[in-house]
């Protein structure tokens, strides 16, 4: 998908220099709002999808909708991980059943192989502390944009601790030395259809729908010390297309996790 940066309309001096380092950041177009609309703009350059910055939103818009990155239920599990890290109450109610499955533990250095909108990456950075790292690879440029520029408006320090990478994760997996970080996760939320907020259906579209392979689990047990981590949703197709067999999990229970050792 062809895409484009800009900002807000009337926005300050800092928020133009902010969109445009972000524009060097991801090596997208930046072009200066001025007075036009988003479909004005849009039409005139001659792109698909615009992703608007301002100094607390990252937006990518779309003639066919819009999502503002906001973290959801990651921010939230995000939260959950800090309490209990901080030796705070943990409910039954609040389990996180990847970062159980995962084990993470404090200073833990973790490839988000699938970081989609970087919900389990958030989770992740909060449980491993602060000297823990989540290298977080996405095979979309736009979504890699829009979470990367979300996760650097979020004022929430985990966040600092996420570093996203665009490129095929099994090739960037191939790219990391042997033993040279404690868990790999894979999540392919977009495999599959299913309800979801407004705006999701466009994030989809941008989504690389390629189911995963042996070959990257190969290469994730490579480099991994400790796990290998894979969530699929009920009722587990890709587990099973995988031969994976899922963890226990809770009754009724909507995501599966499988675990593998390294290689």
């Amino acid at each position: 998908m062809r895409l484009a940066l800009t900002t807000t309309s009337h926005p300050s001096p800092a928020e133009v220099a902010g969109a445009r380092q972000a524009s060097a950041r991801h090596a997208l177009p930046y072009a200066p709002r001025g007075r036009a609309s988003l479909p004005a703009l849009q039409a005139a350059l001659g792109v698909e999808a615009l992703l608007v910055l301002s100094d607390d939103a990252a937006v990518l818009w779309s003639p066919t909708g819009q999502h503002r990155w906001a973290g959801g239920m990651g921010f939230l599990r995000m939260r959950r991980a800090l309490r209990r890290a901080a030796g705070g109450p943990w409910l039954p109610s609040e389990r996180d059943p990847l970062l159980e499955a995962a084990e993470i533990r404090p200073g833990d250095l973790v490839v988000d192989a699938t970081l989609g909108l970087g919900a389990d990456a958030l989770a992740v950075a909060a449980a491993a502390g602060p000297t823990g790292r989540v290298i977080g690879l996405e095979a979309s440029p736009a979504l890699a944009a829009l979470v990367d520029e979300g996760l650097r408006r979020l004022a929430a320090e985990p966040a600092r601790r996420i570093e996203v990478r665009v490129g095929d994760h099994l090739a960037l997996l191939e790219g990391l030395p042997p033993r040279s970080h404690d868990v790999v996760l894979f999540d392919p939320m977009f495999r599959h259809a299913r309800l979801a907020p407004d705006g999701f259906d466009l994030l989809r579209a941008l989504a690389d729908p390629r189911p995963l392979t042996l070959a990257a689990l190969a290469a994730a047990r490579r480099v991994a010390r400790r796990w290998v981590v894979v969530k699929d949703g009920a009722p587990g197709w890709d587990l099973a297309r995988l031969g994976l067999a899922p963890l226990a999990s809770a009754r009724g229970a909507h995501r599966y996790h499988a675990r593998l050792p390294p290689a």
